[in-house]
């Protein structure tokens, strides 16, 4: 490596390790001109952290999510839904009697957390009209919540199994099943409307004790069916034996409250989406977890300094991949699910500005990755992030932007990774590969 090279690195904090991290290449003739240089950085100064976005939104999601999770690096996590329901019409035979009625939670195969040891889930009658408590709101977040009755409309204890075909029934009260079946019946109830006013929805709280969090369906699928309340009853018309019948109440609304307690946890600082905890404050690592909305926080400082390399004839960079790493014992063998993650501008005050676009002109992921079977850490993270650089360096005002990682399906999971700063061993450390051809 030239000297002068080395020099100017040094100068402007850009931090090289000399022969084995950075190298100089000369272009052929064909390329550029023979005079043209290659430089490959991968030492760049990287300023990272964990951040908590603000209250993300949960209304409209496909998915019930339940459970709770005791986490001394995250955080306790609980998640509670909430929805309401009605049926596709309110017509019930006047010969009818009615029989029973049971929530029927179908699973949608996705799950977090151990799932050998029995759950129990309480299901209440929420009793405000499902609306954001705040007026100026139109949709729910993961901290909202609606007021419910403290009487256990219905409860079960049971094993779950997300892998299978199967769902969980839930008997919910006789009176309670029966006051409606009436209403219908004798058309007290006639649309939504009615229904309304005298049932506003449920919602379902697992167990503080349980260590898992299931997902459930939320609409009609060809495979799973969907999540609904069924009300049975017999049609006595005196004709036929087999007359069982019932009536699907469909999920019409919902949202999940996702909540953590983070305050035995080295996230504990955190206490609003403004404020930003150095990955040095947590053991050298950044925290990411969906529902929750943790996120990291990644700084180039010193990339506008990559000017003072360039020759009397100029110089630009050509790519720039993002690798890190995740620490495997948070992630367990959930990785392979975690396929990508979402990348993000986002300003001083961790707001966000837009999403980075990647080389092919589409949004930007950081995509998983094989890594090398000699070494200990079998999964990367990349990113192509070049177009990010370039408009830093290349800005005519000084930035303040940062790269923000997330899970991509932040409002329906509660996914969670650990990701190794640049500062962490050689093997795992992450680091921005920078190829700079100087002209």
């Amino acid at each position: 490596m030239r000297n002068t090279i080395i020099l100017l690195f040094i100068g402007f904090c850009i931090l090289i390790s000399c022969n084995d991290d950075s190298k100089e290449y000369l272009v052929g003739e064909d390329f550029i001109n023979l005079d043209s240089k290659l430089v490959l950085i991968d030492t760049l100064t990287l300023l990272t952290a964990t951040i908590q976005s603000d209250s993300i939104i949960t209304s409209g999601t496909n998915r019930i999510l339940i459970g709770a999770i005791k986490d001394h690096e995250f955080g306790d996590l609980k998640s509670q839904s909430y929805f309401t329901l009605a049926p596709k019409e309110f017509y019930i035979d006047e010969n009818s009697i009615y029989d029973s009625i049971a929530l029927i939670l179908r699973y949608d195969r996705y799950y977090y957390g151990d799932t050998i040891n029995p759950l129990s889930y309480n299901v209440h009658e929420i009793i405000d009209d499902f609306e954001p408590k705040d007026k100026d709101q139109t949709q729910f977040y993961n901290t909202s919540y609606l007021n419910f009755k403290d009487e256990i409309l219905g409860e079960k204890s049971f094993i779950p199994y997300p892998n299978k075909k199967d769902s969980i029934n839930i008997i919910l009260n006789h009176s309670f099943g029966e006051n409606i079946f009436k209403k219908i019946q004798n058309k007290t109830i006639e649309n939504i409307n009615d229904l309304e006013k005298i049932f506003k929805g449920i919602t379902i709280i697992p167990n503080k004790t349980s260590n898992n969090v299931l997902g459930f369906k939320t609409r009609i699928n060809s495979e799973l069916g969907a999540s609904v309340i069924r009300m049975y009853y017999t049609l006595d018309d005196g004709l036929n034996s087999d007359n069982d019948r019932f009536i699907d109440f469909e999920i019409r609304e919902i949202f999940n409250n996702i909540s953590n307690n983070k305050s035995s946890t080295l996230l504990s600082p955190i206490t609003d989406s403004e404020y930003i905890l150095p990955s040095i404050d947590t053991n050298n690592q950044m925290y990411i977890q969906a529902g929750t909305s943790l996120n990291m926080r990644l700084e180039v400082p010193f990339i506008r300094d990559l000017t003072s390399l360039e020759s009397e004839n100029g110089g630009t960079v050509m790519n720039a991949t993002l690798k890190m790493y995740p620490n495997p014992d948070n992630h367990g063998s959930k990785i392979s699910a975690i396929d990508s993650l979402k990348v993000l501008i986002i300003d001083n005050k961790n707001r966000i500005i837009k999403q980075v676009i990647g080389p092919d002109g589409n949004p930007l992921y950081a995509t998983l990755k094989s890594y090398d079977e000699e070494l200990n850490f079998d999964y990367y993270y990349s990113a192509d992030i070049t177009s990010f650089i370039e408009e830093i360096q290349t800005s005519t005002y000084l930035t303040n932007y940062a790269l923000l990682f997330q899970m991509p399906n932040n409002n329906k999971s509660v996914d969670k990774l650990s990701i190794y700063d640049s500062a962490s061993n050689k093997e795992s450390r992450m680091k921005i590969e920078l190829i700079y051809l100087l002209y």
